[in-house]
């Protein structure tokens, strides 16, 4: 079954998501960006208080950011976010170039490696890489395979309520799933996706799905509805259960 991602910015919106329905709580700061770095003290606590709840289903990622160069500081996030024990970092790779890409993942990953630890890499390809100047989301699946990372996802790098679909044909998609899977990956999708895309990302065979802005009242920016990711979560559910299947 499809995992739910559900982002949060707060430690706050924990306790909601959960019980709505979420496999993956992601955390992030949507104010910075795509995929905003979040504060320090707000992985902690969100860490805390999923240790607390005694939820062993639940796994926990952190956004790292949309990359738009090699900067030295990245190996720094990488490492404390490791050593707090999320099970996934993001890294948006925000770059023009393949190359520099290359280099700014395999700074990431060699710096979660050093922790021998099991936070899985997530290298983030945009869908609306054409108007981000950035690589295509194709060419992030090569760079996943060279540096051992364990998943690669898509995302949309500007805000503006086009989703994935508006940037990127089914056809895309389903090539992306296909070659990230010859090379071992798991797949995520994401990108102010709705409710109706749930049946999309199932059909496409991704392993995750994720939210922000579906599962909040008051956008994406707003505070996560305890309401909206069970709607999420049923919807998934049906899907599986033969209701909603073409």
């Amino acid at each position: 079954m499809i995992k739910l991602l559900v982002s949060i910015k707060h430690s706050s919106e924990l306790i909601g998501a959960i019980r709505g329905g979420a496999d993956i709580i992601d955390i992030k700061d949507p104010s910075r960006g795509s995929l905003g770095l979040p504060d320090y003290s707000v992985v902690r606590e969100t860490l805390r208080e999923v240790k607390k709840l005694n939820v062993n289903n639940i796994e926990v990622s952190s956004a790292g950011g949309d990359i738009k160069r090699v900067e030295p500081y990245l190996e720094y996030i990488a490492y404390t976010m490791s050593s707090l024990g999320v099970d996934y970092f993001k890294i948006g790779l925000a770059v023009q170039r393949a190359s520099d890409a290359r280099e700014v993942a395999l700074r990431v990953s060699e710096a979660l490696k050093s922790l021998n630890k099991s936070t899985k890499l997530v290298l983030v390809g945009y869908a609306d890489y054409i108007r981000a100047g950035s690589i295509e989301p194709l060419k992030v699946i090569e760079i996943a395979r060279e540096v051992e990372a364990r998943v690669v996802m898509i995302d949309t790098y500007i805000k503006d309520g086009k989703t994935t679909f508006d940037f990127l044909h089914r056809n895309y998609l389903e090539d992306f799933v296909k070659r990230a899977r010859e090379n071992g990956l798991l797949t995520a999708l994401a990108g102010s996706l709705r409710k109706q895309h749930i049946v999309d990302a199932i059909e496409l065979e991704f392993d995750i799905v994720g939210f922000r802005g579906a599962v909040c009242t008051g956008g994406r920016d707003g505070v996560v509805s305890e309401e909206l990711v069970r709607e999420l979560r049923k919807a998934i559910r049906d899907y599986y259960e033969g209701s909603t299947k073409t």
